[in-house]
């Protein structure tokens, strides 16, 4: 990975973020739906997550355990989602996990010129179950082109800038909302050495456990 390149390695801290205001975005969700700031704030999660995904991916010794780590991450996550937000939803909801899988997936497509692979990659996240969709994935594997073929960083926050508010077109986020997204280029642009360390339980066991946590307090509220 070229050095030169304007990019912030410090994941630790990077997760930190992400996951406090994902944590965020998600009280808002539950329980203040009719205010607007907690899902604002809750839009620079997923570009955190989707960029330490590709630096995990650069990084990783053994791509094929990183799949099954993942894999699994997503298919214990499930039932805290479904449970979490849509109990009495009658048709298929993905949770992120599957997102950030396709996305993976992608990544090593491009990197080894799968381009079939890549293509059956973009093409599943079309499907209305997958979280954040094609964006979703597209964001993942442009993150990816621009780190690891040493390109200029700043393509990707170009590319944060300018597709977060179509993405709201097709969701039930409004597209002035999706568009904060944009905001997630600034912790990763500003370098930092805060050596913080996720534990890779926690890493992976925050997600459904939080969910888990406001399911039911939902439950109990309502």
């Amino acid at each position: 990975m070229d050095n030169k390149i304007s990019t912030n390695l410090d994941t630790g801290l990077l997760k930190v973020i992400a996951f406090l205001t994902m944590l965020i975005d998600h009280v808002g969700y539950m329980f203040f739906p009719n205010e607007a700031i907690w899902r604002i704030i809750g839009r620079i999660s997923f570009p955190l997550f989707a960029y330490c995904l590709v630096i995990g991916f650069l990084k990783t010794k053994n791509l094929r355990k990183y799949f099954l780590r993942l894999g699994i991450f997503a298919a214990v996550s499930q039932a805290p989602y479904v449970f979490c937000f849509y109990p009495d939803a009658p048709t298929l909801h993905l949770n992120i996990g599957f997102t950030l899988l396709l996305g993976l997936w992608a990544l090593y497509a491009l990197q080894r010129k799968k381009f079939f692979q890549f293509a059956a990659a973009v093409l599943l996240s079309l499907f209305p179950a997958v979280e954040y969709g094609i964006y979703g994935v597209l964001l993942i594997a442009a993150m990816g082109f621009f780190i690891d073929g040493k390109r200029s960083f700043f393509g990707i926050c170009i590319g944060i800038y300018l597709a977060s508010p179509f993405f709201g077109v097709f969701s039930d986020i409004a597209p002035a909302v999706q568009g904060f997204a944009a905001f997630a280029v600034v912790p990763l642009v500003i370098k930092t050495n805060s050596k913080i360390k996720i534990p890779r339980w926690l890493n992976y066991g925050f997600y459904p456990a939080h969910l888990c946590v406001l399911a039911l307090l939902g439950y109990l509220i309502k």
